[in-house]
């Protein structure tokens, strides 16, 4: 394999940063944004989720995104990008979408649980507490007469931290 002697790569790199140098941009390209989204409301990061599967073994996240697809009926397409230890960020469309998808959890596949959080700009992968997860619980063979919100109140906090009651 030739080798350049280390002169000739000196030679090189300066004629490479002088041509850097005198790169500019006329205003024209300084300035020109081409968006590809065409009409499409797209937003940004704000209407992304980041989720977990629960389970032992890693599941086919392929077949796991087809089948979240087709049960959420979203009015744009989602992205599931794939991170590191099993983490997903789920890119929807729509800010309505990513609400009403995490207001529906718990989801499963395979019998386990996949946790959804709401993407925060700028917070760690590592700090997103995938332990939790809410779900609703309904209660029978509650008498009549204490069928009432502070009755819901005082259950739902006995079993644990109470979100919302109904």
């Amino acid at each position: 394999m030739d080798k350049r002697p280390e002169s000739d790569t000196t030679i090189i790199t300066e004629e490479i940063n002088e041509l850097l140098e005198r790169l500019k941009f006329s205003e024209d390209e300084a300035v020109q944004v081409i968006s590809t989204n065409g009409d499409k409301n797209i937003q940004g990061f704000e209407s992304w989720a980041v989720g977990k599967i629960m389970a032992i073994e890693a599941p086919n996240r392929e077949a796991m995104y087809r089948v979240f697809r087709s049960l959420w009926y979203t009015k744009e397409d989602i992205d599931f990008v794939a991170l590191k230890e099993g983490v997903v960020t789920v890119k929807f469309g729509y800010l309505e979408d990513q609400s009403r998808i995490l207001n529906l959890t718990p989801w499963l596949f395979d019998r386990c649980l996949f946790s959804m959080l709401p993407f925060k700009k700028g917070k760690d992968i590592e700090s997103y507490e995938f332990c939790l997860s809410p779900f609703w619980l309904r209660i029978y063979n509650i008498p009549i007469e204490l069928m009432n919100s502070q009755m819901a109140l005082d259950v739902g906090n006995a079993i644990g931290e109470l979100v919302a009651i109904d």
